[in-house]
């Protein structure tokens, strides 16, 4: 007698962890995250970012 088509072997552990380490080695940022780490704010965004940072540290204005 065969085993049924939805029997599955109870100890996954081996695939879960061939399943992890794959996923670790893919695991880089993706391109277009790494395009927009390393892009300039521009002038706005510099601007806005001084303002937050002087509200942050407690300058009202």
């Amino acid at each position: 007698m065969t085993k049924h088509v939805i029997d599955k072997p109870k100890d996954r552990s081996a695939i879960k962890a061939r399943e992890y380490a794959r996923l670790e080695r893919e695991g880089g940022l993706h391109r277009s995250v790494k395009r927009l780490h390393a892009r300039s704010l521009g002038a706005r965004g510099a601007a806005r970012l001084r303002q937050f940072l002087r509200i942050e540290r407690g300058h009202e204005a």
